[in-house]
């Protein structure tokens, strides 16, 4: 049986490399940002993969002020071992 990927548009939680294409960014700018914690969006690592949740993304398009906080870095995101 055949696995179908969901859309960009359906995932709640992006990876670095899809955050970069909707930015127009690098993927390692990406990774520096979030290695240095000044990346403007909640961040998360998940089984050792950081993911970034998709409507924060899109606030961030729209305009509206990103919200840091939990999250919003390495030192202060979760990590979850799945």
């Amino acid at each position: 049986m055949r696995t179908v990927r969901p859309s960009l548009a359906h995932k709640p939680l992006l990876s670095v490399e899809e955050v970069a294409i909707l930015l127009g960014q690098s993927r390692s700018s990406l990774y520096r940002s979030i290695e240095r914690g000044d990346l403007p969006l909640p961040v998360f690592k998940l089984s050792g993969r950081w993911r970034v949740p998709r409507r924060a993304v899109e606030r961030l398009l729209e305009g509206d002020l990103p919200v840091m906080g939990v999250g919003a870095s390495p030192e202060a995101g979760r990590s979850l071992d799945l």
